[in-house]
């Protein structure tokens, strides 16, 4: 479990991250854009691409359909924003931890080159 504690004015409080659970919570979000990429993107090409309604009050209101089946797409995009904002996360711990790890070899003089 990685630990942050930020201070403040008079004020202090420790945010928990579980890498395990933001390793899971990523694959996730990949797994939920790729079900879109393979499954529902070539659907909504399919219905884009059916003219079952051609003339008359019934084609204006079809055209809500194109325009709700736009935002379901943009939902791919989120879920892709979304797990790339975690693999951030992800890789900004592993540095952090990379770092402390320097700094503790460091200060305890040992490693690197002999003298």
């Amino acid at each position: 479990m990685a630990q942050l504690t930020m201070g403040g004015a008079g004020a202090s409080s420790t945010i928990e991250i579980n890498p395990d659970e933001m390793t899971h919570i990523a694959k996730e979000l990949l797994a939920m854009a790729n079900e879109f990429e393979s499954v529902i993107q070539p659907a909504v090409t399919k219905l884009k691409s059916t003219k079952y309604v051609t003339a008359g009050e019934a084609k204006k209101a079809m055209a809500k359909v194109d325009e709700a089946n736009e935002r379901v797409m943009e939902l791919k995009d989120h879920y892709e924003r979304s797990s790339s904002l975690v693999f951030d996360i992800l890789n900004t711990m592993v540095q952090a931890d990379q770092e402390v790890a320097e700094k503790v070899i460091a200060a305890l003089q040992i490693g690197g080159t002999d003298a």
